[in-house]
């Protein structure tokens, strides 16, 4: 099992930057997350089967629009270009999709996710310095984040993936477990500058209110870490497709099987999209005036799984299905269809060898089956945790 240097360190910065962002309770009755002066006015409220609430705002109203590098930015409502070899069905696989519920807002609007819940707010210079002076390579009794996936130290400008979903028991309300794809660029030659884009799901009680899996973004743009809308970033176009949105259905250990399906990749503007689902149907995207390196590239990839938090220092919580990747495919959780978009705009399905095995706490967490399938890369990742570090 390879274990990385600075790419490792890469993904552990931003992986853990991305399930902390500074964030701060919505308010209910119209406002901005964070405490942003300007509201917005609400033309619909929509009530998911699952009890989710979320408003319809005007999507030129929407958090995206307090960022001061977006005052005078024009909303740009499809990609300017699109992957060749991408198509609506580019996704060739017969397992149940995990999606969230759709809702219908109107033409015009966008859904905000209404949650009540109190954010931690997290010193990041503090905790990421923490991560530069320790030996990542090894088990560290004062890590708060642990990773299980694959890496890829090459230039990208996108990727496709299915991430297996399961909601694993999380034990503090502050911790968190996931799988996720990030793609990261800046780090190796400056480190208090990185950016990065990515996409998820995670089970994140003081987020959600509840132990349910979640479809999350999240971006760094070396100045802010944000989640979702809980601050200025990415424009949300989609008037259907809600960020935060509970996940179903959910997989069962040696049962039926499900997965989300999703999409990131810059266009030819420099905009970072993401796409959702079997469709690669578009929710919004990161406009590349937010960035520094990740304007021109991404330079790392990472697909896999996290946990965070407080609790892992003497209880590390279950990653994926809660089983190790060695059980395979039904009893551990997977990533798969891995594809790969390159600088001259192709979608190409690279070869397993090009990955790289990323593990922290080995005793805990695992990867295995690490392979080349007709759809994309595919690799098994998780473990039980509640191990000693």
């Amino acid at each position: 099992m390879k274990i990385l240097g600075e790419q490792r360190k890469t993904l552990f910065l931003l992986c853990f930057i991305a399930v902390c962002g500074v964030v701060a309770k919505e308010n209910r009755k119209g406002g901005r997350p964070n405490g942003g002066k300007r509201h917005w006015a609400i033309y619909k409220t929509i009530q998911t089967e699952d009890g989710d609430i979320f408003d319809c705002i005007d999507i030129k109203s929407q958090p995206a629009f307090d960022h001061p590098l977006l005052r005078n930015h024009s909303i740009q409502m499809e990609p300017s270009s699109h992957p060749i070899g991408l198509d609506g069905n580019s996704i060739p696989d017969t397992t149940l999709e995990s999606s969230t519920h759709l809702v219908s807002c109107p033409l015009g609007t966008i859904p905000i996710w209404r949650s009540e819940q109190h954010y931690p707010i997290v010193d990041i210079k503090e905790l990421t310095q923490q991560i530069y002076t320790r030996n990542i390579t090894r088990n560290n009794k004062n890590n708060t984040t642990s990773l299980a996936g694959l890496s890829r130290g090459q230039d990208i400008y996108g990727t496709t993936v299915s991430i297996n979903v399961y909601d694993p028991e999380v034990y503090g309300t502050q911790d968190k477990s996931g799988g996720l794809t990030t793609i990261i660029s800046g780090y190796s030659f400056d480190r208090e500058h990185t950016n990065a884009v990515g996409v998820g799901l995670f089970v994140w009680q003081s987020n959600g209110g509840d132990k349910a899996a979640r479809f999350h973004i999240f971006y760094d743009n070396g100045q802010k870490q944000c989640f979702d809308l809980k601050c200025p970033g990415f424009i949300h176009t989609s008037p259907n497709i809600p960020l935060g949105g509970k996940l179903s259905p959910i997989s069962k250990y040696d049962g039926p099987q499900a997965h989300m399906n999703t999409f990131v990749y810059q266009d030819t503007n420099s905009n970072w999209w993401v796409k959702f689902g079997r469709e690669s149907t578009v929710v919004g995207y990161w406009p590349g005036e937010l960035f520094g390196y990740l304007k021109s590239k991404g330079t790392v990839g990472y697909w896999g799984g996290l946990v965070e938090g407080p609790t892992i220092k003497y209880k590390p919580p279950p990653m994926g299905s809660g089983h190790p990747a060695s059980e395979g495919d039904g009893k551990a959780a997977y990533v798969k269809n891995i594809k790969i978009v390159t600088r001259d705009h192709q979608l190409v399905t690279p070869m397993s060898r090009e990955f790289d095995v990323a593990v922290e706490n080995p005793k805990c967490y695992s990867v295995a089956h690490k392979s080349d399938q007709d759809g994309g890369v595919h690799a098994n990742w998780g473990g039980s945790g509640d191990c000693t570090l």
